[in-house]
């Protein structure tokens, strides 16, 4: 079985305009898909994505020229304007008018709900999926349930995890309702107040998600993301060492940093105090 953390690598940061965040995930997608073969229409969904290219799914949508379906909850006019220009440069480096046609999937406003993820993915005529990735900082879990629990299985499924807080709790933040105290983390944006570790769902809670599902956990991308393939796949990977992969406190932060991520990056929560009991009480306990 292949251990992918032996295929870390960041390799198509740099095809736009601006160098898009990296992990050392290019490599590992690569690896991926080149022992799975993607569909005959390759296509990637990637919530919370703003680039036209992509960022973790940046790899595959580049190799395999494949269509996305990207969209966050707030996308500006300038943010639509420099995915513009990224897809005229890789036009342009590649000597390939082909990547034109990523002008037909630029990012696109939507504020996503459990609610309105599945009439999403029937107007959009979504079958098959070789890569789904949720990155909202929020009720991830939720959507990600949503979406499996209506039978949309994509070959990879990418969730991010919040590291902070600690592998033996299964959390994440409650879907809120209108008048809730999550709404000022979810709806209005983490203020000076709420510690910015406050965010997503815990390694327990996606892994037990994915789990229960027949996905496998192939891979971790240090404080990130959680790599798990469907069931049909799963037998051509080894899973991760959690002895070894998961990281443990900053040391480790700034190993990942140093090896896998652009010079100068750290994540919006580093500087923040570890959290307390007091800061879960914005988190609910799920199975």
């Amino acid at each position: 079985m292949i251990n992918l953390n032996d295929f870390r690598e960041n390799i198509y940061q740099n095809e736009g305009l601006r160098e898009c965040p990296h992990y050392g995930e290019d490599g590992v997608i690569l690896k991926i898909f080149e022992i799975i073969k993607p569909n005959k229409k390759p296509l990637i969904i990637e919530f919370g994505e703003t680039r036209s290219l992509g960022t973790s799914t940046r790899s595959f949508r580049i190799k395999f020229k494949s269509r996305s379906i990207y969209f966050t909850g707030d996308l500006t006019l300038k943010s639509t304007i420099l995915n513009i220009l990224d897809i005229f440069k890789i036009t342009f480096k590649r000597v390939n008018i082909f990547y034109l046609k990523f002008l037909i999937n630029l990012p696109f406003k939507f504020f996503v709900t459990p609610n309105n993820i599945i009439d999403l993915l029937k107007n959009k005529k979504v079958n098959n999926i070789d890569i789904l990735t949720i990155d909202i900082d929020s009720y991830d879990y939720y959507i990600a349930k949503e979406i499996l629990s209506n039978n949309y299985l994509p070959v990879l499924l990418i969730l991010e995890y919040n590291y902070n807080l600690g592998y033996e709790k299964s959390l994440t933040l409650p879907y809120p309702t209108k008048d809730s105290e999550i709404n000022k983390i979810v709806y209005g944006g983490l203020d000076n107040k709420i510690n910015k570790r406050v965010y997503g769902a815990s390694f327990n809670a996606l892994y037990n998600l994915a789990t229960s599902y027949n996905y496998k956990l192939v891979h971790i991308s240090g404080f990130c993301n959680l790599f798990f393939i469907r069931h049909d796949y799963q037998h051509l990977f080894s899973k991760p060492d959690l002895s070894k992969d998961l990281i443990k406190n900053n040391e480790d932060i700034i190993l990942f940093l140093k090896n896998y991520c652009q010079k100068g990056f750290y994540p919006s929560w580093f500087n923040e105090k570890v959290l307390e009991e007091s800061d879960l009480k914005y988190f609910k306990s799920v199975e």
